[in-house]
This record gives C-alpha cells, sequence and structure tokens, in this order.
C-alpha cells in the first residue's frame, strides 16, 4: 500500500477491569501508534466490558464506521469471553473448531509442564474462514475475518489482550498484509527532557512559524516532538533548530526514551555502575534493569531510606547529617562516593531529596533533589526542582540523572548521525 492510500480503522479494547480502569488501556495506544504509521486512519477508540450486547453494540458500531475493527481482548476460555462469538454473528457465520490452533494451545501448556483444561477448547473455536494469527506466546490465537456489511467490505481483527501477546502479533499482522516486512516509516522523533509541551511549544516557535507545526506526545517525564514523513530539508531543520536551541534537554532524535538510551551509552563502554538511593527508593536500579543487559554493567546499589543506613552502608558521615540534613548537597556527595568505593565501582550516581506529598519546608520544599555523580575524576553535584505528586518527582529525578550521566556521550551520539 503506498503513503498516499489510507485504510480506516476503529479500536476496541474488552474486559470490565479495562472498563473501570483498573487496568490501563496501553493497547489501544500501542495499536493507534502502530497503524497510524502503516497508513491506517484511526476513526475511533472505545472500550467495552464483558457484556454481550455492549460488545455487540460497539463492534457494528465500529464497522459501520470504518474498514477495518482491531479489537484487543476476550478471546480466553472463560464464559464473559465473547470475541470469536459475537465476530462470528456479525460475519454470519458460525464457528468451528481449528484443529491447528487446538494442538499449539495443547503444546504450550506442555511446555509449562501445566495440564489444558477442556474450557480451552473454546479458544480453538473461530469463525468459519477465519485467517488464524499465531499466538507464540500464550494460548489465545487471534483471527482475521472479512465479509460485507452493508454492502462493504469490513475486516475484523481479533487479538489477545496481554501486550506481550498482542505486540508481536500485530507486527505478524502487517508484514503478513504488506507480503513481507513492514518498511520503516521515515518519520523524525526527537525527544527532551526537563520541559513540559506548552513551555516546549513556546520554544520551538520561531522553527513553526518557518516551516509549520509539529506534532507532540507526553511520555512523561519526556516530552516527544515528530514529524510525519518531512521532507529532507524540514527535517534537517528541526534536528539543527533542536540542537542550537535546546541542546540542554535534547535527548536523541529517536523514540528511544532516557532509559533505552543509557543501555546503549553504558554498553558501549566498560564502565561498572552502582546507585545510592534515597527518596527514589530503588526506582532507579529497576528503571536500568528494566532494560535487558542491564547485567553487563550494572554491579547494584543501596537503597539507604534511613540515615542510619547511610551512615552504615554508604560511609555518610553523622556530623553531615546532623549539620545538613538528609537532603543536602553534602550527603548526596558522601552517598555517591560511597556507593563508588562500596562497590568498587567506575561511575556512581546518588538521589537524596524531598519526594512529598508532606516533608517539605520553605528551606527544601517537596521536588527538591539532590544529586551527585562521582567516578576516578572526581564527584560533581545537582540540585533538581521537580513538580507534580510523588511520583511524577521520583521518576523525574531518576531520569534526569541518568541523562546527566551520559549528557557528555549524548552530544557526540547525536553529531555522529547524518542530518538527511
Amino acid at each position: 500500500m503506498t503513503s498516499d492510500q489510507t485504510t480506516s480503522a476503529c479500536l476496541v479494547s474488552t474486559g470490565e477491569e479495562v472498563l473501570r480502569g483498573e487496568i490501563a488501556d496501553g493497547n489501544n495506544r500501542f495499536l493507534a501508534t502502530t497503524l497510524g504509521e502503516q497508513d491506517f486512519t484511526i476513526e475511533m477508540m472505545m472500550t467495552a466490558g464483558d457484556r454481550r450486547e455492549d460488545l455487540l453494540f460497539v463492534m457494528r458500531t465500529a464497522l459501520q464506521r470504518a474498514d477495518y475493527l482491531f479489537i484487543s481482548g476476550g478471546l480466553g476460555p472463560t464464559e464473559d469471553d465473547l470475541t470469536a462469538e459475537v465476530a462470528a454473528e456479525l460475519a454470519g457465520v458460525d464457528r468451528e473448531f481449528h484443529e491447528a490452533s487446538w494442538l499449539a494451545i495443547v503444546a504450550l501448556f506442555a511446555k509449562y509442564k501445566l495440564e489444558c483444561g477442556d474450557n480451552n477448547r473454546k479458544q480453538a473455536m473461530l469463525p468459519v474462514g477465519a485467517t488464524v494469527l499465531a499466538n507464540p506466546n500464550g494460548t489465545a490465537p487471534g483471527f482475521t475475518c472479512t465479509f460485507k456489511l452493508d454492502g462493504a467490505s469490513k475486516t475484523i481483527v481479533a487479538l489477545p489482550g496481554p501486550p506481550r501477546e498482542l505486540q508481536p502479533m500485530v507486527h505478524a499482522f502487517l508484514a503478513q498484509r504488506a507480503g513481507g516486512t513492514v518498511a520503516k516509516q521515515d518519520d523524525l522523533f526527537i525527544r527532551f527532557l526537563g520541559l513540559g509541551e506548552s513551555d516546549l511549544a513556546e520554544r520551538l516557535e520561531p522553527w513553526t512559524k518557518q516551516w509549520g507545526e509539529v506534532s507532540f506526545r507526553q511520555a512523561f517525564p519526556e516530552m516527544e516532538v515528530k514529524l510525519y514523513r518531512p521532507d529532507p530539508a524540514r527535517a534537517a531543520a528541526l534536528r539543527e533548530f533542536a540542537e542550537t536551541h535546546l541542546g540542554d534537554y535534547l535527548l536523541d532524535y529517536t523514540s528511544q526514551s532516557t532509559a533505552d538510551l543509557f543501555t546503549t551509552f553504558m554498553q558501549q563502554g566498560d564502565a561498572k555502575l552502582a546507585f545510592a538511593e534515597s527518596c527514589t527508593g530503588g526506582l532507579a536500579a529497576k528503571t536500568v534493569t528494566d532494560v535487558a543487559g542491564a547485567s553487563d554493567y550494572f554491579l547494584g546499589g543501596v537503597v539507604s531510606y534511613a540515615n542510619a543506613v547511610k551512615e552504615n552502608f554508604l560511609d555518610v558521615a553523622s556530623q553531615t547529617l546532623n549539620d545538613e540534613g538528609a537532603v543536602s548537597e553534602q550527603v548526596a556527595q558522601q552517598m555517591a562516593e560511597g556507593a563508588l568505593a562500596r562497590f568498587n565501582a567506575d561511575i556512581s550516581l546518588s538521589f537524596t531529596g524531598v519526594a512529598g506529598p508532606g516533608g517539605g519546608t520553605e528551606e527544601k520544599p517537596v521536588g527538591m533533589v539532590w544529586m551527585a555523580k562521582s567516578s576516578a575524576a572526581g564527584t560533581q553535584t545537582k540540585c533538581l526542582h521537580l513538580i507534580l505528586d510523588r511520583e511524577h518527582i521520583r521518576l523525574g529525578a531518576v531520569y534526569h540523572g541518568l541523562r546527566w550521566l551520559m549528557e557528555d556521550w549524548l552530544r557526540d551520539y547525536r553529531k555522529n548521525k547524518p542530518l538527511t
């Protein structure tokens, strides 16, 4: 399909837990982004619970509006998993037992030495004529079915709910639809850290007045700016403007997060890393180890929430704690130096601050976080003043700290990428 041809699509997520907000609807967000990059026009996004009448309503509504319906969830073995049943009704066909899907389900249970129940047979009951989408990561096969509705061709793409099953299935479907691998679109992503949307939009105004509007997306604590399929001159102009005027906040010209870039940074060298955390409560260690490959460079960390832990495990002087308080430049410095020595690391990073919601003072308000980074070259400190709630303050501190460790590398990393 060429770039000037688009196909309309509606997205439906299912499940009472999604409808009640107990589970965040990440599937529709993923589908909207991924399909939008492959020339689908997203018409609507909806969520339905597990009631049959509600599911029938949203699926019919979606198909009346768009060429494709992408629906996630409702492919499990229980009575309230109704996606295949309702899809068959809309297509005007029965369901049939799909032997190959059943054998795949049985094999997956056997792989993990589990007993496959009779109710799992329901997952292999698919609309007649459907094309099966294999699910190597779970028991629920996906499927597509195409049929006429009110004289127009419509396609349902039914997908499992768990993201680890849904996402590779979507990529496989798109590749199959394209007749091979899915071509990477020439969109320009630019990631920033430390600017909100309104502030970033204002700083970009001189560029947008000359070159036109950009798209913004928040991925807290970062902001992403995107140009869809820009011509080379426009893309180069935005990169040059960002480097010149926003370099203190710039991460990279990709959609990679700070944590993803940090992994690349560490793996391109041979340094070993350690953390000393207080207000972040181990979040820095979690953020780093959430990305595969952390064992190559991350030694460990100390969560020194109590002052006694700062003293006993990081060698922070009790006199410093008494004189300056735990949230201070001097304590952050000693924490980083203590972690560097204790772990025999090459670089270390520390955090101590007031994450809130209580505990702040006029002198040390909520959102004040001291960081320090230490290596054989010495120790540097930095004070952050972050906003919003406890979760945002902690995550913001971690991301700012990781960017600080790799700020020199980031500049060189971007320079090595051609502008066109």
